[in-house]
């Protein structure tokens, strides 16, 4: 069975996880300022667009978190992973199979 970071593409949820946090991050700080901007104007829409600001916040609360324990998770299947494979056995760098003779 290979090690878990083999079978897990931790880069890619990291990165996707950062994008996430980096758009939740600059539209809730948009909106923010759009909602304080407009609430001396209209006070509904100041209401309406701070829902949004509180939900933007909270997907970037959430992928701020779940991007923590991915990273976390990451760093502990790579020490297993280096830890349980064995430092005395030797690795094969080439693969005998393909030095076969073409004219047997």
């Amino acid at each position: 069975m290979p090690p878990l970071t083999e079978r897990v593409n931790f880069a890619r949820i990291v990165t996707v996880l950062a994008i996430v946090f980096g758009i939740a991050l600059g539209s809730c700080g948009i909106t923010a300022a759009i909602a304080l901007g407009g609430a001396r104007l209209n006070q509904g829409f100041a209401s309406a667009l701070m829902f949004l600001g509180y939900a933007e916040a909270a997907v970037m609360v959430l992928s701020a978190v779940a991007l923590v324990v991915v990273v976390a998770m990451w760093i502990v299947a790579s020490f297993l992973g280096n830890f349980n494979r064995g430092s005395s056995d030797p690795q094969r760098l080439v693969d005998d199979r393909d030095k076969r003779d073409p004219n047997p």
